[in-house]
């Protein structure tokens, strides 16, 4: 399944705050939902195995958790999150990418996966059991990751400048103090 098809944007002080703790964003997001794909798989078995032991048709199930999520994915009676909700008319969640949108991205900027991020299709599938959409839960996870960045930096360098007798002002925005710091001969990345 491919998603982010454009790919995501990010502002390059963004960018920044993120590559603060982690090296390669696009790699941290790609397990990231893998990893989450997982958990959502063995979450899926554990909730249709009861169903599958009550269902007089199924003769065997398959040892492999893949495979075994792959018949229940196949089966008529499943939905994925999104189905359901939809069927008690219950809208689709889209603050992730309604926040994200929010944000004017000009000047400067960095595109995440130019190309669009290609997801297995069974880990997509599986994911989408619990979740409405997986771009949704992608641009939650990143830019979560951005703001986790954003706040240590400050808070690791914000003291640090307020104590540096050569600093007389400071940017009155985040973005300024962001590059401010990064300005820095002292900046380390990381922590």
């Amino acid at each position: 399944m491919l998603i982010l098809e454009n790919g995501l944007v990010l502002m390059q002080t963004e960018h920044d705050c993120i590559r603060h703790l982690i090296s390669d964003p696009e790699a941290q997001l790609i397990a990231t939902i893998n990893a989450n794909a997982i958990v959502k798989r063995d979450a899926l078995i554990e909730e249709w195995r009861p169903r599958l032991y009550a269902d007089a048709s199924v003769t065997e199930l398959p040892a492999d958790a893949d495979d075994l999520a792959a018949l229940i994915l196949a089966r008529s009676d499943y939905q994925t999150r999104a189905q359901r909700d939809a069927a008690v008319s219950e809208p689709i969640n889209t603050h992730n990418r309604d926040s994200y949108n929010a944000v004017t991205r000009s000047g400067s900027t960095v595109t995440l996966f130019a190309s669009g991020l290609t997801v297995a299709d069974l880990a997509a599938n599986c994911t989408l059991a619990y979740i409405q959409s997986l771009e949704e839960f992608a641009i939650g996870a990143l830019m979560g990751q951005v703001n986790r960045g954003k706040k240590k930096m400050i808070a690791k360098y914000h003291p640090i400048i307020m104590d540096d007798a050569s600093v007389t002002t400071m940017p009155a925005t985040e973005d300024g103090l962001i590059t401010m710091i990064l300005a820095r001969a002292d900046y380390v990345r990381g922590g």
